[in-house]
């Protein structure tokens, strides 16, 4: 099993470590850039040194040429450890002037005709080591000025330390960052500590409680919705188990006393009247089935959409609800006409659609008279309905309850057979099919309209437009 972890540990530590590579980074690009500086550091030292030393040369009347530096110069070129020397070269080649510092002139190196100042070039070795740069002078003199090669991973190191000193200032703000993420961390999540403590109180005596996404950052509120989402399904699914279980209570209470009376008069008189009994048992096992057909219908029409339903043939499921209430019918001595055209594609469940046409079938036999008829009509040019019609000869229902009579459990009469589910169901199937059921006032007519395929594509299309 493995453990939960911390976010805020987690953040800490990706802090901690981006803190780290920043730094290392710093280091890193800062002795680079040392590395870039010494490499030019001899040639930008030695060029400008040649240069004073071009601007410090005097040619006199006769022709010599004397050197006039000035005094800071001349204390460094009268220093003995010959850091930096100077040697003045005439058009013959001959030495005519050297740095106090130098026992011997340097050697002459020659200096490309097309350029003032030559490249840096190294003579003699170790501790006498010397970079040297020539440089054309007046009156066709070559100047060549030197400096002690000091070593370069000393110098790289000195460069180094001095600037990294500098660095160092960042880690005290670094350690103040880090110690500020803590309570940052604390204040950037008391909206999700807030949330869970909302969702911990979510429950049965609770179901409407739900999680607010207010203050909660962008990337979390999805989830807050997903999770909304899902109580409230739980939630519709919970209302429906207990409204199952309420109205299972209630409609079973009646018929179990009156079996429960029909047993113990059966025992003390020791007369069974086993057809009463049946039929009570009957009674009692159609209410539990449709009570678990509506159940179940209810589950899933929250889990599917119409426009994800399969394509059934309506016309189809209308003979074969009709073949199925037949036996019923022939019974009552009831005649049972169907005209339906050969084949309408709609987008539903058969199985459900057929108990929808069923239950209707059942109601016109055991609450009308006379003839049932059953058709079907459409699609409607306007609105792209398909219209299932079934008919009795019966007077209908009393002006003013066509709706009521779509509730559970409802009938008109107390002693009306039946448990009053049948229109129920029927609304119920026609509504998750994206349609509505109607009594017409007047008759003893109910009208189904469902979409046809062509409404059910159109109807995702315009939600779509609208959003």
């Amino acid at each position: 099993m493995s453990h939960p972890h911390s976010l805020r540990l987690r953040l800490i530590g990706a802090m901690v470590a981006v803190f780290a590579l920043g730094f290392a980074a710093s280091l890193l690009a800062y002795r680079t850039e040392v590395h870039k500086i010494t490499a030019n550091l001899h040639a930008t030292t030695l060029e400008n040194q040649a240069r004073e030393l071009l601007d410090a040369l005097r040619v006199r009347r006769d022709g010599t040429v004397e050197v006039h530096t000035p005094a800071d110069w001349r204390e460094v070129y009268g220093k003995p450890s010959r850091h930096f020397v100077y040697t003045v070269f005439d058009a013959a080649r001959r030495p005519i002037a050297r740095s106090p510092n130098l026992s011997a002139p340097l050697p002459y190196i020659p200096v490309d005709s097309h350029g003032t100042l030559g490249p840096v070039e190294f003579i003699g070795a170790g501790a006498a080591r010397l970079a040297i740069v020539a440089a054309h002078g007046p009156r066709g003199t070559t100047v060549l000025v030197g400096r002690g090669d000091m070593d370069r991973d000393q110098l790289v190191d000195s460069l180094f330390q001095e600037g990294s000193e500098q660095l160092t200032v960042i880690v005290p703000f670094a350690i103040l960052a880090l110690v500020l993420v803590w309570p940052i961390t604390w204040w950037s999540l008391r909206p999700i500590a807030r949330a869970s403590r909302e969702a911990a109180r979510v429950g049965p005596q609770r179901p409407d409680m739900r999680i607010s996404p207010s203050g909660l950052p962008r990337e979390i509120q999805p989830l807050v919705e997903a999770v909304n989402g899902a109580l409230d399904r739980l939630s519709r699914a919970y209302a429906g188990e207990k409204r199952l279980t309420t109205d299972a209570a209630h409609e079973l209470r009646t018929p179990v006393a009156v079996l429960n009376l029909r047993l113990q008069r059966a025992r003390l008189t020791g007369n069974t009247d086993w057809e009463a009994i049946e039929r009570e048992i009957a009674q009692m096992g159609r209410l539990v089935d449709q009570l678990l057909d509506l159940a179940r219908k209810e589950s899933l029409a929250g889990e599917r959409r119409t426009e994800d339903l399969p394509i059934a043939n309506l016309s189809r499921v209308v003979r074969e609800a009709a073949a199925m209430v037949l036996p019923l019918m022939e019974a009552g001595g009831r005649q049972l006409d169907v005209e339906v055209p050969d084949s309408v594609p709609v987008r539903g469940n058969s199985d459900d659609l057929r108990d929808m046409v069923r239950n209707l079938l059942e109601n016109a036999i055991v609450h009308g008279r006379g003839t049932v008829s059953a058709r079907i009509e459409g699609p409607e040019q306007d609105t792209g309905l398909i219209a299932i019609e079934v008919a009795d000869e019966g007077a209908g229902v009393p002006s003013g309850q066509e709706e009521a009579v779509f509730q559970r459990f409802r009938r008109l009469h107390v002693d009306t057979p039946g448990s009053g589910l049948g229109l129920a169901i029927v609304r119920h199937v026609a509504r998750s099919h994206g349609g509505d059921a109607h009594f017409l006032p007047g008759a003893g007519r109910v009208v189904v309209h469902l979409p046809g395929l062509a409404s059910a594509r159109a109807r995702p299309q315009k939600a779509a437009e609208d959003a």
